[in-house]
């Protein structure tokens, strides 16, 4: 009995970077890495990649994964697809978000409970690589316009102005189809539109009324209990651009195969030690010791220290027995600091020191700690604080 060989060719790969991380990828692992997402196929992806004879590999090396295809044949001398998708297949993926500190140091909104990340290869950069192939709108990386309104079930929508009877209808941009109003109530100038979208596929969708559209939005299906932070669309269409096209027309692959970049771009963050005296304080008895003069001179040479050029920061003194220090500029948080203006590799040291640029100059605190990303409120964007509580 003859064998049954099957050739498998990588299709796409994808991968997910993360400046934050000093390997761009994770935290920092001895074993196997972990990235901060679980990326998984989608029901109807899961079932279109049988159809296709498509399998899925994980890389958590590379914090993403690839698509292989069988090939059958060739054809002007690039693989053959076995199975040659309609242009209007698109391979679906849930990004999940396995660590919940991912939103405090990365540059991102802070509140987008009713909204998703859609990300595509539908775009146009004639500038991108063929194995660097951003999928965010900005080439730098993810930002607030890949989020896109989510709509799990029923979707309703208010119009400021009365619609008329007829002109109003949801377009599934994917497939071409569209739902009319199931209802549509107008009082008091504003009209009241709900749709029952149970037939579409998940997808973005368009508002449509009197040909203009009024909304956007993903629509992700009639059940969804499934808490998905991004999700990623690959259209295997013929037509797209060259550099990010899958499968050409002839349902044949490039010899040079597209990689995807997902991009995340770490926060950066104004610094904020509060140092907080204690009565019985070496440093407050020492101050009180002093002449007002001679006190208001101490404070003025109190501050903190960095071995980094870049890294400054002012004294604000807020009480007797509080005070603040605050980088004068924002900096980018990081899984391992560095300084930019030390030796190679060196550390980022951080020192509290008093008498600065006096004969006395010493240090009270040396070796101050990194903020904790874990406690960073970003919803006060654009102004953020990583604050350092100090006790002495």
């Amino acid at each position: 009995m003859g064998l049954l060989k099957v050739k498998y060719s990588e299709l796409f790969k994808v991968s997910v970077e993360q400046p934050y991380y000093s390997n761009s990828i994770c935290p920092k692992y001895t074993t196997e890495p972990r990235p901060d997402f679980e990326i998984i196929p989608t029901p109807e992806c899961a079932g279109l990649m049988n159809r296709l004879d498509l399998l899925f590999k994980k890389d958590d090396y590379a914090g993403g994964f690839s698509v292989w295809c069988s090939i059958n044949g060739t054809s002007g001398g690039n693989d053959l697809l076995k199975f040659k998708p309609r242009d209007t297949h698109i391979l679906t993926f849930w990004l999940l978000l396995r660590n919940p500190s991912f939103i405090n140091f990365n540059d991102l909104p802070h509140d987008t409970a009713s909204q998703v990340y859609h990300f595509t290869n539908q775009l146009i950069d004639p500038a991108a690589a063929r194995d660097d192939l951003h999928l965010s709108l900005d080439a730098a990386g993810v930002k607030a316009g890949d989020l896109i309104r989510r709509v799990t079930g029923t979707y309703s929508f208010t119009s400021m102005v009365p619609v008329a009877p007829g002109t109003a209808r949801v377009k599934h941009l994917a497939t071409g189809q569209e739902a009319l109003p199931k209802s549509l109530l107008t009082e008091s100038g504003k009209s009241y539109l709900t749709f029952d979208l149970s037939s579409f596929a998940p997808g973005p969708c368009q508002l449509l009324i009197s040909a203009s559209v009024a909304d956007n939005f993903y629509y992700t299906g009639v059940t969804q209990d499934i808490p998905v932070f991004a999700i990623l669309s690959l259209s295997l269409d013929s037509s797209l651009q060259s550099n990010y096209r899958i499968v050409e027309a002839d349902g044949s692959i490039t010899p040079q195969r597209p990689g995807y970049r997902l991009t995340f771009i770490n926060r950066q963050t104004l610094w904020r030690y509060r140092m907080v005296l204690q009565t019985t304080s070496p440093l407050y008895l020492e101050m009180a010791a002093l002449n007002p003069a001679d006190r208001t001179d101490f404070i003025n040479r109190l501050n903190v220290i960095s071995n980094d050029a870049t890294v400054l920061f002012n004294s604000n003194p807020v009480s007797d027995t509080v005070f603040e220090f605050v980088s004068a500029n924002p900096v980018y948080l990081q899984e391992k600091y560095l300084s930019t203006t030390a030796g190679p590799n060196d550390a980022l040291r951080l020192t509290l020191k008093r008498y600065l640029g006096d004969p006395r100059e010493s240090d009270v605190r040396s070796s101050l700690p990194y903020p904790a990303t874990d406690r960073i409120d970003a919803s006060g964007s654009p102004t953020i604080y990583s604050d350092i509580l100090l006790t002495l």
